[in-house]
């Protein structure tokens, strides 16, 4: 696993999500300001779309969570897993943030 070099931090808006490609695979990376940054799959586990950058952030129980464009499942930003079903989950990554630019950790 490596740390991959996204983008630059200031370049992110805040309080919205952006689709990253990340050694092969769609990322999505949520820039919450004060809350931090955050990094799951971009593809929807219940539809197989590659969507959820475009999904709307919220709170549920203490959770901060995006929703799915589609159908309105809630995944945590932090587990990635969804509220409505816990079978279907969204894998999160490591994300961080060094000298102003923005680091994922791609899988193996």
């Amino acid at each position: 696993m490596s740390w991959i070099n996204v983008c630059n931090e200031e370049s992110l808006p805040q309080g919205t999500g952006i689709a990253a490609w990340v050694a092969g695979k769609a990322v999505a990376i949520f820039n919450l300001g004060k809350h931090g940054l955050y990094a799951i799959d971009n593809i929807d586990p219940a539809t197989g779309v590659s969507l959820l950058a475009r999904g709307l952030i919220c709170e549920i129980e203490g959770q901060l969570c995006v929703a799915s464009p589609l159908y309105k499942q809630h995944y945590s930003l932090t587990t990635g897993v969804c509220l409505e079903d816990p079978q279907l989950v969204a894998s999160p990554f490591a994300i961080k943030t060094e000298q102003g630019q923005v680091f994922v950790l791609a899988k193996a």
